[in-house]
């Protein structure tokens, strides 16, 4: 008997990052937490929050940074459609830094013309970039 298994689509809107790879898990950056997905899960859409998104594929595990949006999961097919995807192995960990830092600065000025909410999610986004770097480096992917 064939093992059941998850079609996972990332798009973005630049681009498809994944087409219907399929994959045993896939863990969502979840707003109001990580969300774990297997075959069999039920019907759901959620929406999602900066965060590391990972799947497996039998001993092969892929890590992504994954920028807002939503996911739906329908019939063993999950769907991502955030703001932005950028894979583990493509993260420019120096460009993440300077970015963080550059968002902290920011913050810490507080300038008049300074959008706090923009600021925040800028500095969200390096620090989840940031983090996939660093997964990256233990796990060597």
């Amino acid at each position: 008997m064939e093992k059941k298994r998850l079609q996972l689509t990332i798009v973005t809107p630049e681009k498809t990052v994944v087409s219907e790879k399929p994959v045993d898990f896939v863990t969502i950056p979840a707003v109001g937490g990580e969300m774990g997905v297997l075959p069999g899960h039920a019907s759901f859409v959620v929406q999602l929050q900066e965060g590391v998104l990972h799947y497996r594929d039998g001993q092969h595990t892929e890590v992504f940074a994954v920028l807002n949006g939503f996911a739906e999961i329908h019939k063993d097919r999950v769907l991502l459609l955030a703001e932005a995807s950028e894979l583990a192995k493509e993260v420019d960990e120096e460009r993440a830094r300077q970015a963080y830092r550059k968002a902290k600065e920011s913050l810490a000025v507080r300038g008049a013309d300074l959008d706090l909410e923009e600021a925040g999610a800028a500095l969200r986004r390096a620090a989840v970039r940031l983090k996939v770097a660093e997964f990256r480096k233990k796990r060597k992917l």
